[in-house]
C-alpha cells in the first residue's frame, strides 16, 4: 500500500500565491483609491491594512500551526517507509524512516493541540534495544488515509508479536 499527499503541497503553494496577490492588490486599492475611506466611518486606511495583514499572516502560518506534513508511506517489499517534511511558509528538513517489517516493535498515536495535531511514533526492535523515532505528523492526511496507515501498522505489529 502506498499513500502520498503531494497534492497538498501544490495546493498550499497555490493558496499562498493567491493570498499574496490578493493582499498586495487590496493594499494598493486601500491607498490608491478612495473606496475604503467611505466604507466604514472612523476607520482609516492603516486600520484596514493592519486587519488584512493579520488575516494574511494567519493564512501563511496555518499549516505550520497544525503541523501539516508531506507524507509518503509504503509497506511494500518487506519495509515500512515514511518520507516526510513540514509544509507551509517555514519548511523544514526532509526526513525518511525505513524499518524492516520484522523489526517493527510498536506504534504510539498521539493527539495534541486540542486533538487537531495527530502524530504517530514508531518503535523498532534492534537486537536487545528499542529505538524510538521522532513523531510523524498525520494532520494533513484525510481520516481515511490516517486510518489505513494506522491499521496497516497495527496489523504488521500484531504479526510480529504473534
Amino acid at each position: 500500500m502506498i499513500i502520498d499527499n503531494r497534492h497538498l503541497h501544490v495546493l498550499l503553494w497555490l493558496k499562498n500565491l493567491v493570498s499574496t496577490i490578493i493582499f498586495v492588490l487590496l493594499v494598493f486599492a486601500i491607498y490608491l483609491t478612495s473606496f475604503f475611506e467611505n466604507l466604514i466611518d472612523g476607520i482609516g486606511k492603516n486600520a484596514y491594512t493592519i486587519f488584512l495583514g493579520i488575516i494574511y499572516i494567519v493564512l501563511l502560518i496555518y499549516p505550520n500551526l497544525f503541523k501539516y506534513h508531506y507524507i509518503y508511506f509504503s509497506d511494500n517489499e518487506g519495509k515500512i517507509v515514511f518520507n516526510f517534511y513540514p509544509l507551509g511558509f517555514f519548511e523544514g528538513k526532509k526526513q525518511s524512516i525505513r524499518i524492516p517489517v520484522k523489526e517493527l516493535y510498536d506504534i504510539e498515536i498521539r493527539k495534541s493541540f486540542l486533538g487537531i495535531r495527530k502524530s504517530i511514533i514508531l518503535y523498532r526492535k534492534m537486537g536487545n534495544k528499542i529505538a524510538k523515532y521522532p513523531p510523524i505528523y498525520l494532520s494533513s492526511l484525510s481520516d481515511d488515509q490516517r486510518a489505513r496507515i494506522i491499521n496497516t501498522l497495527d496489523r504488521l505489529k500484531i504479526r510480529q508479536t504473534a
